[in-house]
C-alpha cells in the first residue's frame, strides 16, 4: 500500500526539533503554553505556533484545564518514531552493523534499547563482562562466538557462589587453540547444574548480562562477523529485551556435552 499524504504531512511536522521536544514533554505531563515556552526557552508566540501545528496534525489537544496533552494518536506516533531516534543517534554504528536479521518480535522492539550506551572499545567491553560476572547475585548469561579466556577466573568464582551460568554458542563458535574440550572446563560446575552450555543455529548477536545489567549487546558486521562493539545498559526495558531475546534462542538451542 502506498504511503498516504497524511504520512508525509506527519513526517514534516515531526522534522522540527522543537515540535518533537514538545511531544516528549507532553508524553510525561500536561502543560500550558507558557510552561512549554519556559521549559524550551522559546517565546510564547513561537510556542503557540508549534502547538497549533501539532493540534492540526492530530497529535496534541487542549484540555478543559487549558493545558495541552497528547492525543492517543500522538502517543502512538511518538512511540513509533522512537526506533528512528535510536537508529539516527547511532547512525555510524548501524551503518556497519546488521540488526535487521533479528526475529520480527525483537526487531520491532529495538526502541526498547534507546537507553543503551554505545561502547566502541573492546577492552572496555571485556572489562564490563568480567565486572558483571563478579557482581552477579543470580545469573550470568552469555551468547558468543568464542570463549573469553580472560574472564575464566571470574567465571569459576561465580559458579563456586552457585551463580547460574548459561553459555550459548553461535553456529560459528570457535574454541581457543589447545582447548581441552567443552566437557573438561568447569566440569564440576556442570555436574552441580550451575553451568549450562548450548549451541544455537539461529542466534545472531553477542550478549553478556546478569540480572542487573547488560555488559554488552553487539550486532554483527555486514559480513556476519562480530567485532564486539555494542551497547551497555542497566535500563529495565533494555534488560527485558535482552533477557527475552536470549531465552527465545535458548529454548531451541542444543545442549553441548
Amino acid at each position: 500500500m502506498p504511503a498516504s499524504d497524511f504520512f508525509f504531512d506527519l513526517l514534516f511536522e515531526l522534522s522540527n526539533q522543537v515540535r518533537y521536544e514538545i511531544l516528549q514533554m507532553l508524553h510525561e505531563e500536561n502543560y500550558n503554553a507558557t510552561s512549554i515556552a519556559n521549559n524550551l526557552a522559546i517565546t510564547t508566540q513561537e510556542t503557540s505556533r508549534h502547538i497549533s501545528r501539532l493540534v492540526e496534525a492530530g497529535l496534541t489537544q487542549k484540555t478543559v484545564s487549558g493545558k495541552y496533552s497528547l492525543t492517543p494518536y500522538g502517543t502512538l506516533m511518538l512511540k513509533s518514531i522512537s526506533d528512528l531516534v535510536f537508529f539516527t543517534s547511532n547512525k555510524e554504528y548501524f551503518a556497519e552493523h546488521v540488526a535487521s536479521d533479528l526475529p520480527t518480535r525483537f526487531f520491532s522492539r529495538l526502541s526498547e534499547l534507546h537507553e543503551g550506551r554505545l561502547i566502541s572499545d573492546v577492552m572496555v567491553v571485556f572489562a564490563n563482562i568480567e565486572r558483571i560476572i563478579e557482581e552477579s547475585d543470580e545469573f550470568v548469561w552469555r551468547l558468543t562466538d568464542r570463549y573469553n579466556m580472560m574472564s575464566l577466573p571470574e567465571l569459576v568464582g561465580a559458579t563456586e557462589r552457585h551463580i547460574q551460568f548459561r553459555l550459548m554458542q553461535t553456529k560459528d563458535f570457535q574454541y581457543p587453540p589447545d582447548w581441552p574440550g567443552p566437557g573438561v572446563v568447569l566440569r564440576e560446575a556442570r555436574l552441580k547444574g550451575v553451568f549450562e552450555v548450548r549451541s544455537s543455529s539461529t542466534a545472531n548477536f553477542f550478549l553478556a548480562m546478569n540480572e542487573k545489567e547488560v555488559a554488552i549487546l553487539a550486532f554483527p558486521l555486514r559480513d556476519s562477523v562480530f567485532d564486539y562493539m555494542g551497547f551497555s545498559s542497566k535500563d529495565p526495558k533494555f534488560l527485558g529485551w535482552c533477557k527475552e531475546a536470549f531465552e527465545y534462542h535458548w529454548k531451541d538451542a542444543v545442549p553441548v556435552s
